[in-house]
């Protein structure tokens, strides 16, 4: 990451779960709107099943009118990494991904995917169109 340029810096927070401070790094798509159309705190309004995630990627892919992009979070600081930590155990223990409550103008859908180092790539996010 350290050869990265952030497009984001804020704070994440899903109620009585976790909030922390992290920065975004560009990893597929177009980041032109992203660092001004975030807002300072993403919201984390829910869970969603994976599978109708990947339903709804799979027609975005489809349509000429949107794009996918990808971005990675990462704790800001190592005092941040406790929360960041919390957050992706609580969905990855359900099986679930985070819906955002707040997105704005450019962002129709904001999800987030737990991944560990450990995982591959979904193949629904495949080709990577960036740093990667």
């Amino acid at each position: 990451l350290s050869r990265l340029n952030t497009i984001w810096k804020g704070f994440i927070n899903m109620q009585s779960v976790a909030k922390f401070v992290t920065k975004a790094y560009p990893v597929s798509g177009c980041f032109d709107y992203l660092s001004e159309d975030l807002p300072d705190t993403i919201h984390i309004g829910g869970r969603i099943s994976p599978k109708t995630v990947w339903d709804y990627v799979g027609k975005l892919k489809s349509s000429v009118s949107k794009e996918l992009c990808l971005i990675r979070f990462h704790p800001a600081t190592e005092e941040e990494e406790v929360a960041y930590i919390s957050l992706y155990s609580y969905f990855s223990s359900r099986g679930r991904f985070g819906v955002v409550a707040n997105n704005n103008r450019h962002v129709k859908d904001l999800y987030l995917i737990p991944l560990s180092s450990k995982d591959p790539i979904p193949s629904k996010l495949l080709p990577f169109e960036g740093p990667g």
